[in-house]
């Protein structure tokens, strides 16, 4: 059986890899844990400061690009002749868990209230404010960064029919080294990722049990429920994503909106409506200054540094496994359909999350200066205890957050297997299931030996992955879009072409 495992692995060089870099890092980590905990914060705070105005640039880059695609013809293209295989609310779900659903549960009251509390500008009202800069962080951009790199995608492997994931990535990319070098590098900054998820969200639901019950949950617990994450995430990623994963994600999207609609219960209605359109049509407005820190909503170097630009890696980081989710969960819908269900659908659902949940907060810290919901880990569960039936509705937010990081979990199971399964979009089952191994047995070691000065530390590593990615996705974009030219189906740098475009044009 060893030795069977071993042939096995060996013909499996991305797993071998993986399997590699996962003991590299928790060696390294067991030995030189200052070492590497400080060296990692270095870089990652030099990139973030050097490299701030090419993330604001490249952020805004993409949502136009996006907007550009949006309103061309070429949107009435069918990403495959099939029948999409989930409902719109079952591809929402998956899109909603997959791509932040634990980070809108655990930020849903901390960030508003942080902006409102420390407005970033001045001369502007700080309702309305923290608003603007919420929805900034979490709404176009980010939602633009993911659906970008599934469209290239799911147009390479559905529409154009490459062979597989793999190829449609890099699509006959004429430059060798980097079709060769890109799987590795998709492996690792998704390992990355998962794991830091995977610890640091069991942590946080953790320590938010602990503050809202007064228990003492301690490294034991924590442990245990890395472990459960993890080995749920593996039996969920082996069942495919027409089973436990869509059924996780419908769940997690369900009640999410019943919480939603609880805490509205209590929310001044006209001044919540008021309040909310005037960021959002504020937002909408000045996205362009926002994007690019410029006029009145020039913020100061560090917090441009340390919110928009660390976001913006951040969810750049992200993209990879996201972006290859979303392609798979996508056959069958136009680019025009895409594009709404992945961007404009998710933003508008992202902005009226933090609206009730901004709302209600500003009305228990406006007439105090209290300092209870600054803590990320525990915001909301100390929130929630200012409402009634909190100890009902503390227990649903904790589910919540542990199926958000099972969804991530078992998403990111299903993607890996996928690369590594020389880009079948239904993976071997033994793929996935090494690869729930693997990132549950490292995510455990950071846990049991570091804690969270390694986990911060893998955190870090995300954020510096997304550098050399980010170059990647433009190579990518600017492969598409070369693609396309040829094919004279996308005419942005022709447009004395367009009235040839409007006369032959025939959809697929």
């Amino acid at each position: 059986m060893i030795k069977n495992s071993f042939l096995y692995l060996k013909d499996k060089r991305l797993l071998t890899f993986s399997l590699l870099f996962g003991l590299s890092f928790f060696l390294i980590g067991f030995l030189f844990p200052f070492e590497l905990k400080f060296g990692l914060k270095y870089i990652n705070s030099t990139i973030l400061r050097f490299f701030s105005p090419y993330y604001l640039y490249i952020g805004l880059a993409i949502v136009i690009f996006c907007i550009a695609i949006f309103f061309h013809p070429i949107a009435k293209t069918k990403l495959g002749n099939e029948k999409p295989e989930y409902s719109y609310f079952s591809w929402i779900a998956l899109l909603y868990s997959t791509g932040m659903g634990s980070g809108l549960l655990l930020r849903a009251v901390q960030e508003p209230i942080y902006y409102f509390q420390n407005p970033p500008v001045n001369h502007i009202e700080n309702k309305q404010l923290a608003l603007q800069y919420t929805f900034f962080h979490w709404g176009f951009t980010p939602w633009a960064m993911y659906s970008l790199f599934g469209l290239i995608i799911a147009y390479n492997l559905y529409f154009l029919k490459n062979k597989n994931i793999l190829e449609a990535i890099v699509s006959k990319s004429g430059v060798h080294v980097i079709k060769k070098i890109t799987p590795y590098f998709l492996v690792l900054i998704t390992i990355a990722g998962v794991i830091a998820s995977l610890g640091l969200g069991t942590g946080q639901f953790i320590e938010g049990l602990n503050q809202y019950f007064g228990l003492h949950l301690g490294h034991t617990y924590l442990l245990s429920i890395v472990f459960l994450i993890g080995a749920i995430g593996t039996l969920s990623a082996l069942t495919g994503i027409q089973k436990v994963i869509k059924y996780l994600a419908d769940f997690d999207l369900s009640f999410s909106i019943l919480l939603l609609v609880f805490v509205g219960l209590f929310l001044n209605f006209k001044k919540f409506i008021g309040q909310s359109f005037s960021a959002f049509s504020q937002y909408v407005i000045h996205f362009f200054e926002m994007s690019l820190s410029l006029g009145n909503y020039k913020t100061s170097i560090l917090f441009t540094q340390e919110w928009t630009v660390f976001y913006w890696a951040f969810w750049l980081a992200w993209v990879p496994f996201t972006g290859i989710f979303i392609a798979r969960i996508s056959k069958g819908r136009t680019i025009r359909e895409f594009i709404i269900t992945t961007i404009i659908v998710p933003t508008l659902a992202t902005l009226v999350w933090f609206s009730v949940f901004a709302n209600k907060g500003f009305e228990l810290v406006s007439n105090s200066n209290t300092q209870e919901f600054n803590n990320v880990f525990t915001s909301l569960f100390v929130f929630l205890k200012h409402l009634p039936l909190s100890q009902i509705t503390v227990v649903i937010a904790a589910i919540l957050v542990l199926i958000s990081i099972i969804n991530s979990v078992d998403s990111a199971i299903f993607v890996l297997g996928m690369l590594s399964d020389n880009g079948n979009e239904n993976p071997a089952k033994k793929d996935k299931l090494i690869w729930g191994i693997i990132i549950t047995a490292t995510a455990l070691g950071l846990t049991a030996v570091g804690s969270d000065s390694l986990l911060n530390a893998i955190s870090n590593l995300l954020i510096i992955l997304a550098l050399p990615f980010s170059v990647l996705y433009l190579y990518i974009i600017i492969q598409f879009i070369f693609n396309l030219q040829k094919k004279n189906k996308l005419l942005f740098l022709n447009p004395v072409n367009i009235h040839l475009l409007k006369k032959n044009y025939k959809p697929t």
